[in-house]
């Protein structure tokens, strides 16, 4: 057991991103500030997604902010830049970090670099969506800087720079500090949200997708005089981002607005009860549902108000208006340069590209016809993808793609199936949560957990594709 004197320290949930700090404890779970991880029960939950403790790991020491500036400037001098063996990253987000982190483990000599049009700050992205009812501050979701990150994993980060081109027959990367070879070529290079734009005058809506995002968000909300109550927030688009930012402002006193086109909440993915029981959970908090609804205009009012107008007639004012709907993966460079694209850059099960010295993975990488973009994911294709650049072929195996919904108002773990014939079975139903499953041929194909049941999705994840016997309430497939 630690003692007193024992700095403390932080864990991290290898599915969803949360942090574990014991100097600040879980006290809405029972967990004072100062409980030691070892001391924690072993059916204490992850409070976003539900997982257990034994899907966390130990994070490292928050490293000393180093100077983004000045690492780009040692980058230009061109510290080992003509090493033509060099794995090189394009993408600082969380695919690419993960890359970077699993191949230093296996090769601890090969030349890695690390390209980046922002900072390369490391953070876990999903905490973006539940991070204002928690308290936590812009400045607290930056796990470690950039060159911090680099320097702690022996690599090279090029930070603020953005590739031009890509000379595929010369395996080298063009971009304002001059040409960057490469072995093998990494694309991580993510999604960006869907714009829609909007007749009507208004500025454009804000959409939450990076940490900068985020911060134009905070200081939008927060910028305003008086209390949230008399800061109105409008939210286009209930899919997964949207439900999750409505459940924590709302939480944080922000009277919301959600508007959905589809007839409920995260359309395709949730069976219909689940989704009005999420559209009942939040609003029981204060969430104003408009579904089967669609925006035809934003209009500027007074004092700094929008006005959105409604197909049918109906409008609403918003102090704040944000867009969440959904993600484009990036893949217009992969394009320029002749690489197989559709809804993202096309990979084959060695996560390679048509191009077999250039390989892609995270959320604009598509594999099997199928965008993955979750945590879960990018961190298996990482792993795999690892093995394969350190000279150990892997074949990546998908997870079962089981979506963890942040709302703090109703936990959700959803494992949608991938086949169709099939039916949704409710398996059990009481005032703390639902557990539904979905049957095909007599095997379990898929599965819908919500509050307290949403805890088994481990347990039914080992199950998938076994068999099942059913007696239970058949639901509309």
């Amino acid at each position: 057991m630690s003692t007193e004197t024992d700095e403390f320290k932080r864990y991290i949930c290898k599915v969803c991103g949360y942090i574990y700090d014991e100097a600040k404890g879980d006290p809405d779970s029972g967990l004072a500030p100062g409980t030691r991880f070892e001391d924690i029960p072993d059916d204490w939950y992850c409070p976003d997604c539900n997982v257990t403790k034994a899907d966390f790991t130990a994070l490292e020491p928050r490293a000393e902010t180093a100077d983004a500036g000045a690492a780009a400037m040692a980058w230009s001098a061109g510290a080992g830049a003509a090493d033509p063996d060099a794995v090189v990253i394009v993408g600082g987000g969380m695919a690419g970090w993960a890359l970077a982190e699993a191949l230093r483990e296996r090769d601890p000599r090969r030349t890695i670099r690390l390209l980046t049009a922002d900072s390369g700050d490391y953070y876990t992205k999903p905490r973006i969506s539940n991070a204002f009812a928690r308290g936590v501050a812009v400045e607290d979701l930056v796990e470690e800087s950039g060159p911090a990150r680099a320097a702690r994993l022996g690599i090279e980060l090029m930070p603020f720079v953005r590739v031009l081109d890509i000379h595929r027959e010369q395996q080298r990367l063009i971009t304002a500090r001059g040409g960057v070879p490469y072995g093998q070529l990494v694309l991580a290079t993510g999604a960006r949200p869907r714009r829609v734009p909007f007749p009507g005058g208004a500025p454009a809506p804000l959409a939450v997708n990076t940490l900068e995002d985020y911060r134009a968000l905070r200081t939008a909300l927060e910028g305003r005089d008086g209390s949230p109550a008399h800061t109105r927030v409008a939210i286009i688009g209930a899919g997964l981002v949207g439900c999750e930012l409505a459940d924590d402002l709302a939480a944080g006193g922000y009277p919301v607005h959600l508007v959905e086109c589809a007839p409920g909440p995260l359309s395709g993915l949730l069976p219909a009860p689940l989704g009005d029981d999420l559209v009942q959970a939040l609003a029981g908090h204060g969430v104003q549902w408009h579904t089967g609804a669609t925006v035809e205009r934003i209009e500027p009012v007074a004092e700094g108000t929008q006005r959105l107008a409604l197909a049918g007639g109906e409008s609403l004012e918003a102090e704040v208006v944000i867009t969440a709907l959904g993600l484009e993966p990036n893949r217009e460079l992969a394009e320029r340069i002749g690489l197989a694209c559709h809804q993202g850059i096309e990979v084959d099960a060695l996560l390679r590209t048509t191009d077999p010295t250039i390989f892609a993975l995270g959320d604009g990488c598509e594999f099997e016809g199928r965008l993955r973009p979750y945590v879960e994911t990018l961190r298996g294709q990482a792993a795999a993808l690892a093995r394969t650049l350190a000279g150990e072929a892997t074949v990546y195996r998908p997870d079962a793609g089981v979506v963890q919904v942040k709302t703090a108002s109703l936990p959700l773990n959803v494992c949608p199936p991938q086949t169709s014939g099939g039916e949704w079975i409710e398996i059990a139903s009481d005032a703390e949560g639902r557990h539904l499953e979905y049957h095909a041929i007599g095997q379990l194909a898929g599965f819908a957990l919500s509050g307290r049941y949403a805890r088994r999705a481990r347990e039914l994840e080992t199950r998938l594709g076994g068999p099942v016997a059913d007696t239970r309430t058949r639901l509309a497939s």
